[in-house]
């Protein structure tokens, strides 16, 4: 099977992998991608000459925020027998990572919620709501 982990740095998203690692017991036959998707503002445009935001995942800033992050995350599948890919994208985070799913055949998405209120998430949206909506595979949601 192939697996994504999805992650934020959040207590949540680390939950989320612990999940997978007690209850999904992957094998050495198994992939799990951990991925961290560094978020743009809604409408990067509006800040065009303003300031330089990042394009890709290889981007110095990006690597920045998304080392520690992802460091924290692959902790906590240290010992899981499967191959673990650390993934590093950015853009929309729930669209991406729905993207990455479709192109690479992904079985399950595990992630983490926070658990915001209903008028919260309506304003600032939900990532686990997305996927659970869009994604092409299945998806766990961990509370």
């Amino acid at each position: 099977m192939r697996y994504i982990v999805a992650t934020d740095g959040s207590y949540a998203s680390h939950k989320a992998a612990r999940f997978l690692v007690e209850h999904s017991c992957p094998g050495p036959e198994d992939e799990i991608f951990v991925i961290y998707v560094f978020p743009l503002p809604s409408d990067p445009e509006c800040y065009e000459g303003v300031v330089s935001l990042p394009t890709e995942g290889s981007d110095d800033r990006v690597a920045k925020v998304a080392g520690p992050i992802l460091a924290k995350t692959l902790e906590v599948l240290a010992e899981v027998e499967s191959q673990v890919n650390e993934v590093i994208l950015v853009g929309n985070p729930a669209m991406e990572i729905v993207e990455f799913a479709m192109n690479l055949g992904v079985d399950l998405i595990v992630a983490g919620t926070r658990g915001r209120s209903p008028a919260r998430e309506l304003y600032l949206g939900s990532v686990s709501s997305a996927l659970t909506h869009r994604a092409p595979c299945s998806v766990l949601i961990v509370r």
